[in-house]
């Protein structure tokens, strides 16, 4: 089970080699490669939103960017909404439920403060994301589909907390 906490500044860099390794890897990347530079600026992330990191002993694994209203990351959310972003977990340490811990994360800020809706985007290409994110309880969210260039879409969902 991977400690999850707030990223330091010290591991923003390994934090945005991750992110850029794992979508490159899962092929989850708009063709013309602008956003690599965007997930490996963690330490744009944790100033602007909430940087999270999953350790597995002192070895960074994972990381989310959990965003709230009027955050510069935000995409997607409305009033009411936590979004999270950039879900990444290390490719040697797939399979180990990193991505489930991480989102379980954000699950339990957003219900310990108060929002009744967690919302993310994902690449339609992205099946081992989606997987975890249906069986996690996450609703297709059809009505916040877009697509940030021509060639690339991404899917809404989202997870009602009952709060």
């Amino acid at each position: 089970m991977a400690t999850i906490r707030a990223a330091l500044p010290a591991e923003y860099e390994v934090v945005g080699e991750i992110a850029a390794k794992a979508y490159a890897d899962a092929g989850n990347l708009p063709a013309d490669g602008s956003y690599v530079s965007v997930l490996r600026d963690a330490a744009d992330r944790a100033a602007e939103a909430e940087l999270l990191i999953a350790l597995d002993g002192d070895r960074p694994v994972g990381t989310v960017t959990v965003i709230r209203p009027g955050d510069s990351y935000a995409e997607i959310a409305r009033a009411g909404e936590i979004e999270f972003r950039m879900l990444a977990v290390a490719p040697d340490a797939g399979g180990q439920g990193v991505g489930r811990q991480l989102v379980e994360a954000v699950v339990e800020r957003a219900l310990a403060e108060g929002f009744g809706r967690v919302v993310l985007c994902v690449s339609e290409t992205a099946e081992t994301p989606r997987r975890l994110y249906e069986r996690m309880g996450f609703q297709r969210l059809p009505d916040r589909d877009w697509s940030p260039n021509g060639d690339f879409r991404l899917l809404g969902f989202c997870l009602d907390l009952g709060a």
